[in-house]
């Protein structure tokens, strides 16, 4: 599920906005906060990262990572 704020991210490096009932923005909410960035720095699954995807994807939390990824990489490809 998307909605507007995730169409208006699309073009918008830093959109403020984030609806806490949408995927995408749930994603694109980790992949710019510090959980995400902890791990990065860390290289390794942190226990608040991976609290934070089980949290908010149940079992689907693996998957969920793969798109915290694309979407962190998304993010920081743009101008």
């Amino acid at each position: 599920m998307t909605c507007q704020d995730c169409t208006q991210a699309q073009t918008a490096k830093h959109w403020p906005i984030f609806q806490a009932d949408c995927h995408g923005c749930q994603v694109r909410a980790l992949a710019s906060g510090p959980a995400y960035h902890t791990a990065m720095a860390a290289n390794a699954m942190t226990p608040s990262y991976r609290s934070a995807l089980q949290s908010l994807f149940g079992e689907g939390w693996r998957a969920a990572h793969e798109e915290v990824k694309a979407e962190h990489a998304r993010i920081k490809g743009m101008a």
